[in-house]
């Protein structure tokens, strides 16, 4: 299980009356929200991450699968 740690942020005063509103309505209250919010960043990075190798690396797929056939061809 992960240890909490306590975090102390200033906001204003919108965004802070935002995160009591979501938080007094989700599970885990505003520390909940917040970190719910944080983990779905963390995925759409790694998301953005992705398809920009893949972007970079536009033959990857091809070329893979053209590699395991050959595997495949010469050992049947």
């Amino acid at each position: 299980m992960n240890q909490r740690e306590r975090l102390t942020i200033s906001l204003d005063q919108p965004v802070a009356a935002r995160v009591r509103q979501c938080g007094a309505r989700t599970q885990g209250g505003a520390s909940g929200y917040v970190e719910r919010l944080v983990r779905a960043d963390a995925l759409r990075e790694a998301a953005n991450s992705l398809a920009r190798w893949y972007a970079a690396n536009p033959t990857y797929v091809e070329d893979s699968l053209a590699g395991t056939a050959a595997a495949l061809d010469e050992a049947g």
